[in-house]
């Protein structure tokens, strides 16, 4: 009877018969899509020849005549806008001449800060449904939580008390 079991010698000679090549099993398995991956390999490098060569074309110049006329152009319109400035700015300082006289001072009041009880639409609403969710010494949702018109700096170990 033969001997149903392939020796180890003859095992490791067909898996890698040298060290860069496929294995036997591994060029079977491999054998029904390379006519595909072919064709897939050789639409995808047309399809890039194709970008390349419509992105080169895009950008070609062949006549450059109208760049000299282009670039006069730019600088005569340059020269007009810095122009057109300088007379603005001559108009502004007659304008500022003739109108001497002091305009009324303006007073500036110190803004009052808004009350905490006033701050926010979660809080209030909140506190009167569940009391006990909100921190009790500054009414807010998060519990420990510095002010927010006090942030103090990373190195305060404890909050700012105002």
């Amino acid at each position: 009877m033969a001997d149903p079991y392939v020796s180890r010698k003859d095992a490791a000679a067909s898996y890698r018969p040298y060290n860069q090549l496929m294995s036997p099993g591994l060029q079977r398995a491999r054998e029904p899509f390379r006519v595909r991956n072919a064709v897939t390999g050789t639409l995808l490098l047309a399809f890039a020849a194709g970008v390349w060569a419509y992105s080169v074309s895009a950008v070609k110049q062949d006549v450059f005549d109208d760049i000299d006329e282009e670039a006069r152009q730019l600088a005569r319109e340059r020269e007009r806008s810095l122009e057109e400035r300088e007379a603005e700015r001559k108009l502004a300082e007659g304008a500022a001449k003739i109108e001497s006289a002091p305009a009324a001072a303006v007073v500036q009041q110190a803004g009052v800060p808004p009350s905490m009880a006033g701050r926010g639409l979660l809080a209030p609403l909140l506190a009167r449904r569940f009391p006990g969710l909100l921190d009790p010494a500054t009414k807010t949702l998060v519990w420990g939580a510095p002010s927010v018109d006090s942030i103090g700096k990373l190195g305060d170990g404890r909050r700012h008390q105002s």
